[in-house]
């Protein structure tokens, strides 16, 4: 009886975390302004507010892809499954004891794997977001950091640099903010693994993302690359959570 009592109540839990969205991101085009998708972000059961589920829907509500992430194992490199419903391509990240699997499938093509033992360092898609606020007071400061990112197309981590830049590179954003430049480190750059910069803007108090500009992590209808911008707005109450 206890422990279906607790099974029971961590599905509620669960239920609850997940009930509405705490975050909503509206992407844009970066070229001609057009509203291309919309990110709706629910609560995962962690002490600190991340999302556990993201569900990207078209202007008109068609769900067109969603993913799930688990931050059991790590704030900055969680579990994550994702897939793109138009074209079948997906991707994931599981742990097992001490290695990592991640795998990627473009539409009908063979599923590629791999799996490696992950860097301290190592950052996965969501997880950027508690690895900028570990490291708040440096890039505040104006000093840069480093990490390794995992990009799922090509199952390989890429050292990159997140350095605080001028306001003016995120003036889509408003209010008092921290503007910061994505790119690869080092020698790297010459490789191009980004098409153009990736810049993000945080609010200075709450520290949260309030907007992306670059290469969205979705492609188009056709599966091609396009570039957005997106701005958040987050849920004034969250379930569980205390106000931030």
């Amino acid at each position: 009886m206890i422990r279906l009592s607790l099974a029971l109540l961590l599905f509620v839990v669960n239920i609850h975390a997940f009930a509405s969205p705490w975050v909503t991101g509206t992407a844009r085009s970066a070229t001609d302004n057009s509203v291309l998708y919309r990110e709706f972000h629910y609560l995962a059961p962690t002490q600190e507010p991340l999302s556990g589920r993201v569900e990207y829907m078209t202007d008109d509500d068609r769900l067109i892809a969603h993913k799930d992430m688990d931050y059991s194992r790590s704030l900055t490199a969680p579990a994550v499954e994702q897939l793109d419903i138009r074209t079948q391509t997906r991707f994931f990240t599981r742990y097992a004891e001490t290695t990592l699997q991640a795998g990627f499938q473009r539409g009908g093509s063979a599923l590629e794997t791999r799996t490696y033992t992950p860097a301290d360092d190592l950052v996965i898609d969501a997880g950027f977001d508690p690895y900028v606020r570990s490291h708040w007071t440096r890039l505040l400061s104006g000093r840069s950091v480093t990490a390794l990112f995992h990009v799922p197309s090509r199952l390989e981590s890429l050292r990159i640099s997140i350095v605080p830049v001028e306001r003016q590179e995120c003036a889509q954003a408003s209010g008092e903010i921290l503007c910061l430049l994505i790119r690869p480190a080092g020698l790297l750059r010459v490789v191009g693994w980004f098409l153009e910069p990736l810049y993000l803007a945080y609010d200075l108090e709450t520290r949260r993302l309030q907007m992306f500009k670059g290469t969205s992590n979705l492609a188009d209808d056709d599966g091609r690359p396009q570039s957005v911008v997106i701005l958040y707005e987050y849920a004034e109450n969250l379930p569980g959570q205390a106000s931030r």
